[in-house]
């Protein structure tokens, strides 16, 4: 009985020993469809891979992405330990143009849908040595960025929490939360307070702004102002430093 118990060990060991390692995990990862609230009918696709922490998706290019607590699509970025929300509302920039990360590259997202199972770690940066350090180019700086009119909005953060564009005329536009009880206008000279008609009338901002346009037109006109499609990406990343969410273009609704 012993001699047969150890030749069956020894059978299986050798068995165990020639057998073919395992092929290396992966995730099938099945994308689904979202909608951003603060876009009229906009949606895209998230995938949801199983090493992200709770709540956080991924689009088809790679970038992380969660819903925030009142409902809207947000980038996330790396705060050197875990994934954090963004000011960033998805579809309000490309990514691409803000100092964000993508935790998957394309061609691991598209095509195979297959993702190695891996730890999703925060992006290494290695710091080049001093003397290969080279100075840089000069930096665009918009004639906004140096009007202290303009700048001052940056600190209101009682009357302001999220900032976009707006579209014809295209002018910088702030205000805070669904329904405002003012919108700030950027009009070349100072920012032009638009009153809700009365706290128990909830408009949004494009419906604030919708009645104003002429005014917001002859006002621009009056200042010799014109918006500059670059500076549009250096606004978004100055919202972000405020603490500000981007919503990118506002357009006023029809009447």
């Amino acid at each position: 009985m012993r001699k047969g118990t150890v030749l069956s060990l020894v059978t299986l060991l050798a068995l165990l020993s020639g057998a073919r390692p395992l092929p290396a995990a992966t995730y099938v990862v099945e994308p689904f469809m979202v909608t951003q609230p603060v876009y009229s009918g906009m949606t895209f696709y998230v995938f949801r891979p199983h090493n992200l922490a709770p709540g956080w998706h991924v689009t088809f290019d790679g970038y992380p992405v969660i819903r925030s607590a009142e409902g809207l699509w947000v980038y996330g970025s790396y705060d050197g330990r875990q994934l954090v929300q963004t000011p960033y509302v998805v579809g309000s920039i490309q990514p691409q143009a803000a100092p964000l990360t993508p935790v998957f590259s394309v061609a691991e997202i598209s095509g195979i849908q297959r993702i190695p199972v891996r730890p999703v770690t925060a992006p290494s940066f290695q710091p080049q040595p001093a003397a290969a350090v080279q100075l840089a180019a000069p930096t665009y700086v918009p004639s906004w960025m140096v009007d202290a009119n303009f700048m001052a909005i940056g600190t209101w953060g009682g009357l302001v929490d999220r900032m976009g564009m707006l579209e014809k005329p295209r002018l910088p536009i702030a205000w805070k939360g669904k329904h405002p009880l003012a919108v700030f206008v950027w009009t070349g000279r100072s920012w032009y307070k638009i009153q809700s008609p009365n706290e128990d009338l909830r408009l949004t901002p494009p419906q604030m702004v919708r009645r104003q346009l002429y005014s917001l037109t002859r006002m621009t006109k009056a200042n010799h102002f014109r918006w500059q499609d670059q500076d549009t990406a250096v606004l978004a990343n100055q919202a972000a430093v405020w603490g500000y969410l981007w919503m990118g273009r506002l357009t006023p609704l029809a009447p």
